[in-house]
């Protein structure tokens, strides 16, 4: 039987409702969470660090640009990261788009350095610029990173993807997630798109905690994966409906890696606040918090969905939907990809992206559209449209 997530869900829904009850529907309003401060990373292996310090969202985080749309506002960056802290996050992910070796490296130090202390920093899902994948988990180390994302080695075996993605491991302190995107060149080896096999073995090794889990991998794929490393790793989820169906078997503590930021506010944590109900194990509670802002979520499942099975994100729909609610904004270099991988930003996109905040009850801000053209921290110095290069993946 081929299951869907929607199918999936009710099966979740139906378990979870014999433990829905006013009382419980009652406890899923928790207050506002604070600010973000990392806990004391406790002694012991890299597996018992992940289980005790990953849990909660980490999100997805782009550079700002100046004018020229080639050098980093280096304010604009440290604003986001704040926001990023007020939004809830336990990590981040800086994504170098658009920016040369230099440059991609300058942004992943601004991002450290404003971190420091108050949120993780993980080490990015590509490499950047002139980077292996060794050579970025070194280079997240070297910044004080604590974990890492693994991509899937593109090699013709689950022996050779296994060996290379080992040495890898071995060659890093860094606490290791593997990325489970499914890739057609690997339904051969396996009809999930994943070196089942090789992610099996690389679950036993001391420094690889966690797998995160593809919003475009099938539901059936996601819990094949959970049943062979779902006893050793965390599993980190981006399909929150999947997730609680996951959670009647697995602990769900993390979800990793994504806009998870943009379908919340400060003002409104829907994202936190589900997942700390869904890592304590309240799944009934999870259950009533989701659906709170699931229409949010859809929307941006949607938005997504196809640019993912393409390769690409909607880059700049996701930086104008963390600007309405604090973040900094401004656009990206030129990505120089088609629309249907990254697509551009037009009248019609930000009345969505609008629509779908407003319609959980997020107040987005007022401030004007060039504030989020030139960034916030630009406009504030007096920068206005005008100034800048080019208007790439935005329309006016």
């Amino acid at each position: 039987m081929n299951i869907d997530r929607r199918g999936l869900f009710s099966v979740a829904a139906a378990s979870l409702a014999a433990a829905s009850t006013p009382a419980a529907a009652s406890a899923a309003r928790p207050a506002a969470l604070a600010a973000s401060v990392l806990k004391p990373v406790p002694s012991g292996s890299p597996k018992a660090w992940a289980r005790a310090n990953l849990r909660g969202c980490e999100s997805l985080f782009m550079p700002s640009m100046a004018p020229n749309l080639v050098d980093l506002d280096e304010d604009g960056v440290r604003r986001d990261v704040d926001h990023a802290i007020r939004q809830g996050m336990v990590s981040l992910s800086p994504v170098a788009l658009g920016l040369d070796e230099t440059r991609a490296r300058r942004f992943r130090q601004i991002v450290a350095e404003q971190a420091r202390g108050r949120v993780f920093v993980v080490g990015g899902l590509a490499p950047g610029p002139g980077e292996t994948q060794a050579e970025k988990l070194r280079n997240a180390e070297a910044l004080g990173c604590r974990h890492g994302v693994l991509s899937i080695s593109n090699l013709p075996t689950q022996e050779a993807i296994y060996q290379d993605m080992k040495s890898i491991c071995e060659q890093t302190s860094l606490a290791v997630m593997l990325y489970a995107n499914p890739q057609r060149s690997l339904r051969s080896l396996d009809p999930t798109g994943l070196p089942l096999d090789a992610f099996d073995r690389l679950a036993d090794l001391p420094n690889v905690v966690g797998v995160k889990i593809s919003q475009n991998l099938h539901a059936a794929a996601a819990v094949a994966l959970a049943e062979r490393v779902g006893d050793r790793l965390v599993l980190a989820g981006v399909d929150m409906e999947l997730m609680q169906a996951l959670a009647l078997k697995y602990p769900m503590q993390l979800t990793g890696q994504w806009g998870v930021d943009t379908i919340q506010s400060p003002e409104k944590p829907y994202a936190v606040q589900f997942m700390k109900l869904l890592g304590e194990g309240k799944l009934a509670e999870a259950q009533a918090a989701y659906w709170r802002f699931e229409p949010a979520a859809t929307a941006f499942y949607q938005l997504q969905g196809p640019c993912l099975a393409l390769g690409g994100h909607p880059w700049l729909h996701m930086k104008y939907l963390q600007w309405l609610t604090g973040g900094n904004g401004g656009l990206l270099a030129d990505l120089k990809e088609p629309p249907q991988v990254v697509p551009p930003l037009d009248a019609a996109g930000r009345r969505a992206c609008r629509n779908m905040l407003e319609s959980v009850g997020i107040q987005v801000t007022a401030r004007p559209e060039e504030a989020f053209v030139v960034g916030n921290a630009a406009y504030d110095r007096g920068t206005r449209a005008l100034a800048l290069a080019a208007l790439p993946q935005y329309v006016a």
